[in-house]
């Protein structure tokens, strides 16, 4: 069928819409998500990264993390096989072309899942396009759709259980809306295996499709003969007997059928690789399943403590809201911020704009219903529309502890539907109401309107600000343990547990990923023999393989142990930098921790490092409010226990560090011990205060004092050369005046400036008898700044102002 360049228009403004998320430059060829902190998009990515690499026939195409050597010779795995093969096998396949270039791999898949992503609009545009019989009101809908923050945020995330998964419900839902309008059983029946192949939430969109369909076939077909006086017993069972041929229970035999096979065959890999000493329902993938379905009795009990029903509604209603509205919209305020982990209160705005969504697409379908040929668009699309519109919520309903808590926020991108179904509603009724010329113009201007809320929203979060220090860092660690594969590939490798780590760039998936194609074993489950030890310790007395490197080292055998106690030796023999409960040690880009002797209950608690910088601009944007850079460790994941001590190794942001604050604390927040420190500069961070102090000095200062001051309209810079401890013993007053008070926080106003008063032990620095400190401006207009020192409980030092505004 030829269309006319009019009629294909909106089409290529959807597509033009799409090609913003094409990523600019190599940097999404690595795990590192650009603007959280949590590392969750980045376990998995890795993760999926890690079984799509691993699938062969050589492991009878499983789906695992690992492999290591068991002591009998054979093969033991870490499972991951609750999904279906068709991901990890189109991410194996897309990443052929590139042998051994694990970047090149990883941006090929984000290129997949941004296919995909495409592919879902598309379909999604192509099914809206014949319900609304517009294909600007379908290009509205689709772009609408498709521009929240989650599933933008999650569009290039490769994993199996998102982007694919909404390609295969948006395959699945054009596949119906062609079956209602034409009676194509047959492409529908090839659309749902297909998307089964890709992941299970098809199932969420075909059981209120099949439930409502049939239940609508049943009671047209049986109301004639049981409302009959009298009643007619023949011609009723002939309408039961013609229900069994009903084309929806044939839907539902097919798609459980297809989807039973799928799973039955990572059964039976699953139980063959315990070797039948499991049986079926212990299982890593059967107790997944029972978890995540509502069949684990802790994990009820869990649900039923934080409010069960109420919150879990509250809480899909606020992912509705933010699938509802353009990201281009909802990043001007904090709608777009995902709540925090086990919250009970959500944002009103966001959790009403939810409600009123998905109240107000059901609504337009009963709306429709009762009308009858007035809305007669909707009204013969109902059943297509009603399962689009109640599919996530099924999803749901069905895996709540998933779709409960903010980790799984992903499962939000299925919301998509909502709008997808209010957008369609609510213009196909404008139309009617408006008449078909003034309706057609409506049409016209919302789908060009939403095609630019989709470009820009598309273009804002492929641009959102990134963490340099986790970009860099990973990118060095994957260079290092690139460059390891080379010699260990094919061979048994011991890792060592400091790399199980939080750290940038030393995710546990992320390294699986890096050395898929060994053996791998962790150092308490050792495979039979072990070629070759990957750690973070470096000790020269043990040869490494890989001299050259800064974050891993690969060594020759098993020296592991070694390794432990000739780091243990290493710090006993040198002055700590803090002592707490732990001693603590500076080395250049890394903390080390020790405590000995150490019992269990020393390391149970997290500890909390909070990293300060010289310069605060060092930070990423949604960073520089706290001030500081922050990562929570547990010891269980970076710590080794051997010997009666304790040792743990903590990796440090690559920019010049101003101070530590670093400690434990427990459940609530409260510290048990803290200690901040001044980590010795190394001779790069020297080098970079020392051209930062030039660059600073060579200009005229705004106020000279017992310092000079220094401002360039976005940053504070304070410079005392030379300088001696007493310089630095007073408290620095910093009192911001804005040009606007409407800028500062409401009890602030009537004193009329904000403070940012600092200790130079957090913000300065000192090297070469030279002190100096820089503190970033607050991103609205400043007038005037007011700045000194002074002694706490006693008079001001020395005080000076300057003009900062325009």
């Amino acid at each position: 069928m030829a269309y006319r360049l009019r009629e294909c228009l909106p089409a290529a403004l959807l597509l033009l819409a799409l090609a913003a998320l094409i990523p600019f430059g190599g940097d999404r060829g690595y795990f590192y998500r650009t603007d959280v902190s949590s590392g969750v998009e980045n376990r998995d990515s890795a993760k999926s990264m890690s079984l799509a690499e691993n699938l062969s026939p050589a492991h009878n195409f499983r789906l695992f993390q690992r492999v290591w050597a068991d002591e009998d010779g054979g093969f033991r795995y870490t499972l991951y096989s609750r999904f279906p093969l068709g991901v990890p096998a189109l991410i194996k396949l897309a990443g052929l072309p590139f042998g051994e270039d694990l970047s090149a791999k990883i941006l090929a898949a984000r290129a997949l899942m941004l296919a995909m992503y495409g592919g879902a609009a598309l379909f999604a545009y192509l099914a809206i396009a014949r319900v609304a019989a517009s294909r600007w009101v379908a290009l509205a809908a689709a772009s609408l759709a498709f521009a929240g923050c989650y599933s933008l945020y999650h569009s290039d995330k490769i994993a199996s259980e998102t982007t694919p998964d909404l390609f295969g419900a948006m395959m699945a839902f054009h596949g119906v809306v062609v079956f209602v309008q034409e009676g194509r059983f047959k492409q529908l029946i090839l659309k749902t295996c297909a998307a089964l192949l890709l992941g299970w939430h098809v199932y969420a969109l075909l059981l209120p499709f099949i439930a409502l369909g049939f239940g609508a076939e049943a009671i047209a077909r049986l109301r004639p003969a049981l409302v009959s006086r009298p009643l007619r017993l023949r011609p009723a069972l002939a309408a039961l007997v013609s229900l069994a041929r009903s084309r929806y229970l044939a839907l539902g035999a097919v798609s459980l059928l297809f989807g039973s096979a799928l799973l039955a065959f990572n059964f039976a890999n699953d139980y063959a690789a315990y070797g039948g000493e499991l049986s079926p329902s212990e299982l890593p993938m059967a107790r997944s399943i029972l978890r995540r379905a509502g069949g684990d009795a802790e994990h009820n009990e869990r649900f039923a403590e934080l409010r069960a029903f109420p919150h879990f509604m509250t809480r899909q209603f606020f992912r509705v809201g933010g699938q509802a509205l353009p990201y281009a919209l909802t990043r001007l305020s904090d709608w777009h911020e995902f709540p925090e982990p086990d919250a009970l209160s959500l944002p009103l705005g966001q959790t009403a704009v939810g409600v009123l969504s998905a109240g107000g697409a059901l609504a337009g379908l009963m709306l429709a219903r009762l009308r009858g040929a007035r809305s007669s668009p909707i009204r013969r699309y109902w059943l297509p529309l009603a399962a689009l519109a109640v599919f996530p919520f099924c999803w749901s309903l069905a895996l709540r502890d998933n779709t409960l808590f903010p980790r799984h926020d992903h499962e939000a991108v299925f919301y998509a539907s909502v709008p997808l179904a209010l957008v369609a509603i609510a213009l196909v009724g404008a139309r009617a109401a408006l008449g078909e010329r003034r309706g057609e113009r409506l049409a016209m201007a919302a789908g060009a309107a939403a095609a630019a809320l989709f470009a820009l929203s598309a273009f804002h979060m492929a641009n959102i600000h990134r963490d340099d220090a986790i970009a860099e860092a990973e990118k060095g660690m994957m260079a290092e343990i690139t460059a390891m594969r080379e010699v260990t590939g094919g061979k048994a490798v011991t890792l060592s547990d400091d790399l199980g780590t939080n750290s940038p760039g030393a995710q546990f998936n992320s390294v699986y990923y890096y050395l898929s194609g060994s053996y791998l074993a962790r150092a308490d489950d050792k495979p039979l023999k072990t070629d070759f030890t990957v750690s973070r310790y470096r000790d020269e007395r043990f040869d490494p393989l890989t001299p050259d490197n800064r974050f891993a080292f690969l060594y020759k055998g098993d020296v592991l142990a070694d390794l432990y106690r000739a780091e243990r030796d290493r710090l006993r023999a040198s002055e700590p930098l803090a002592r707490g409960v732990f001693d603590v040690y500076a080395d250049g880009d890394k903390l080390r921790y020790l405590k000995e002797p150490c019992a269990d209950g020393d390391t149970e608690p997290r500890f909390f490092v909070h990293v300060y910088p010289a310069n605060p601009n060092d930070l990423p944007e949604y960073r520089r409010e706290s001030g500081f850079y922050g990562v929570n460790p547990h010891y269980d994941d970076i710590g080794k226990t051997f010997d009666g001590a304790c040792v743990m190794l903590i990796d440090l942001p690559y920019y010049p560090i101003a101070s530590v604050s670093t400690g434990q604390y427990v459940s609530g927040g409260e510290r048990i011990w803290s200690v901040d420190a001044k980590p010795p500069p190394d001779a790069e961070a020297l080098a970079i205060y020392e051209a930062a102090y030039r660059v600073a000095a060579s200009t005229e200062p705004a106020a000279r004092s017992d310092w000079d001051v220094y401002s360039d309209g976005e940053t504070i810079t304070y410079l005392k050369d030379p300088c001696a401890e007493s310089d630095t013993r007073g408290r620095f007053l910093l009192s911001v005046y804005p040009q606007n008070l409407a800028d500062i926080p409401p009890e602030r106003r009537a004193l009329g400036h904000e403070s940012l008063n600092f200790d130079f032990a957090r913000w300065g620095v000192e090297f070469g008898g030279k002190c100096m400190v820089r503190r970033a401006l607050p991103d609205y207009d400043v007038e005037m700044v007011e700045t000194g020192q002074w002694i706490p409980g006693g008079e001001r030092l020395w005080t000076a102002e300057l003009a900062v505004g325009d």
